[in-house]
């Protein structure tokens, strides 16, 4: 019987549980939107990612926008099967530094798109859905831009690599007209 303790466990864990980058991407969206709430993180993934030391409470209000983005990513990561480990302590997203400085939060598209190669002239990228935002970033001719979120209202959350996917440079949300050498997705 030296099995049984092991087939517990086997059977106690989701064996589709989904931890896919998208499912981390609406996750850290979701807490994102409780950290800004005032919300107290008890997980060593939410303590490694949030600071505690200006939070709250477990019980936070949350405002009418807020609570929207939240009802959205419950009912996608329901709908996705996501189980993103909250023992472990990071994330795969390389642009978590620029999500922070984001006024209005994105949506993970399961249908991502990429730039491969910017040929207008410099862009600017904006913390929120409005040119009146603070510019946080830019897009430079030649860049490669991917689109991996939902639009809203004519405007998209990207973010900004050197050609050929390189490094990430810079991200933030634009509106108007893509000028792509070519386009993926």
């Amino acid at each position: 019987m030296r099995w049984l303790p092991v087939l517990l466990t086997l059977i106690a864990t989701p064996a589709a549980a989904n931890e896919s980058v998208g499912c981390q991407d609406i996750w850290f969206t979701r807490n994102l939107v409780m950290d800004r709430a005032g919300y107290c993180f008890a997980t060593p993934l939410g303590q490694a990612l949030f600071d505690n030391s200006d939070c709250t409470g477990k019980s936070v209000s949350i405002d009418a926008l807020g609570s929207r983005l939240v009802s959205q990513i419950q009912a996608l990561e329901k709908q996705h099967g996501c189980a993103v480990n909250t023992r472990r302590t990071r994330l795969d997203l390389d642009d978590l530094r620029i999500r922070r400085q984001l006024r209005d939060l994105p949506v993970f598209d399961e249908f991502p798109g990429g730039c491969l190669g910017w040929t207008a002239g410099r862009e600017p990228l904006y913390a929120g859905r409005d040119s009146g935002s603070k510019v946080i970033g830019r897009i430079e001719p030649g860049d490669y831009v991917s689109f991996t979120h939902l639009p809203v209202d004519g405007w998209s959350y990207v973010t900004v690599s050197e050609p050929g996917w390189g490094a990430l440079k810079s991200g933030g949300w634009m509106s108007g007209e893509t000028h792509c050498k070519d386009f993926a997705g």
